[in-house]
């Protein structure tokens, strides 16, 4: 696909995708030390942002009006329906409906708004920002688990995930730790697309970026993030094997990796990373193929076993949502399930939720194999590597997590408005394309 020069009526929007982004990034910061008081409204701050931009996108005609949407509004229609025959509390039925449907539109927004230029800006800020988000985690980790560098959201105390070692799994400016496995896995694919096409990003900033994402994982203590970064790095590895000077040029940040992983062998980082896989292996978790691959496998297959407990309307959308457990009983709790989608299965009922579950699904495929054939025809990987960090949180992310959904559809929209080459580049086959498109 090719992307127009930029129209004043689209500068707006790209100003409030912008938005959009700081604003992920800095939630935790606000939710934990700036307005702790203040969380719970501070959980949803992003939202009065998308429905500015769906505004804005309606008055500059770049609203998707797509067969995929109108698949996703009847589903949305369905879900308040069955939420209404469920007596789900309606602030609940509410939350649950933002959690599931608001954000996604915003993905076909951002492909439709900005092109690859755009893209790598957001790639370099992000970059650019991975170091002193490296240095919090660093400070996080050294400092006792009640500090008030480890605050929770809400400014509690002691409100982090343990790790091991007495240490615990420092989230960096985000609320919790899922947002470093986030921001790491596609920062993994700008540092990966950096190495592979020189000039894109300075050298000094690549090398700096490496280091930092490399030293993240054995910090974090997420075994998540490891997952995230090594999808990654495999799908960098499938562009590599067709060329060999790339192969070449990709080798240099992987030995740097390497060394930097060795050079802290010895040290309380690299021992409360491994100590944390030792515990999951002794408590009966397995090896590091049970851990990784049928943790990743098991996400997809436990609501296919879990389909008969789900009522034929299922429980009522936003009813499996920590915020929805928190509006019904008052305590923060999954009421139906951890995983994903064995949640919307319950909340939705078999139907309605395998529906959904395939929506999710052929939106994370979409961006799989139009990112590869993208590649194919331009051998530029940066839809692909997008992809590749993006599509376990739009598979199977826990959507209900204000933080993971933000990643989700960001990641999503980035990795289609990579294909979205600027005309005034020269890209032979693509300006043929354009050319006969417009003269047709």
């Amino acid at each position: 696909m090719i992307s127009r020069q930029p129209t004043p009526s689209l500068l707006p929007i790209k100003a409030a995708i912008w938005l959009y982004f700081v604003l992920l990034l800095i939630e935790g910061v606000l939710r934990k030390w700036l307005f702790p008081e203040y969380s719970d409204v501070l959980f949803i701050v992003r939202d009065p942002v998308v429905l500015i931009i769906y505004v804005l996108a309606l008055q500059a005609r770049v609203f998707p009006f797509r067969l995929a949407m109108i698949a996703l509004g009847l589903i949305t229609f369905f879900s308040a329906l069955f939420a209404i025959f469920n007596d789900t509390p309606p602030v609940v039925t509410l939350f649950g409906l933002r959690t599931n449907y608001l954000h996604i539109p915003l993905v076909f927004i951002i492909m439709q708004t900005l092109d690859r230029n755009d893209v790598i800006r957001f790639g370099r800020v992000m970059l650019v920002v991975a170091v002193p988000i490296f240095g919090l985690m660093v400070a996080q980790f050294q400092a006792a688990p009640d500090s008030w560098l480890n605050a929770g959201a809400g400014g509690s105390v002691n409100g982090q995930i343990r790790g091991a070692l007495g240490k615990i799994r420092p989230p960096g400016p985000f609320s919790f730790i899922d947002g470093i496995v986030c921001y790491f896995s596609l920062a993994t694919a700008f540092v990966y697309y950096g190495w592979s096409k020189p000039g894109v990003f300075g050298r000094g900033l690549l090398l700096l970026a490496t280091l930092v994402t490399a030293l993240a994982v054995p910090i974090s203590i997420s075994r998540s993030l490891l997952m995230g970064v090594l999808i990654v790095i495999g799908f960098g590895l499938a562009t590599s094997l067709r060329s060999v000077k790339t192969a070449l040029r990709i080798s240099i940040p992987l030995a740097l990796a390497a060394v930097c992983l060795l050079f802290v062998s010895k040290t309380v980082y690299l021992k409360a990373f491994t100590t944390r896989w030792d515990e999951s292996i002794s408590s009966g978790k397995g090896t590091f193929y049970n851990n990784v691959f049928e943790r990743i496998l098991g996400n997809y297959t436990e609501p296919v076993t879990r389909i008969g407990e789900a009522p034929l309307l299922g429980h009522g959308v936003g009813a499996g949502t920590l915020a929805g457990a928190r509006l019904m009983t008052g305590k923060a709790s999954f009421l139906l399930a951890e995983s994903e989608l064995s949640r919307i299965i319950l909340e939705l009922g078999p139907i309605l939720g395998a529906a959904f579950i395939a929506w999710r699904i052929w939106l994370a495929l979409s961006l799989v194999f139009g990112g590869w054939s993208f590649f194919g025809r331009t051998r530029d990987a940066l839809s692909w590597l997008i992809a590749g960090a993006t599509l376990l949180n739009v598979s199977t992310g826990q959507w209900g997590s204000s933080t993971q959904l933000g990643f989700s559809v960001f990641g999503a929209g980035l990795a289609l408005a990579a294909r979205n080459v600027p005309l005034e580049e020269e890209i032979p086959e693509l300006a043929n394309e354009e050319a006969e498109t417009v003269t047709a």
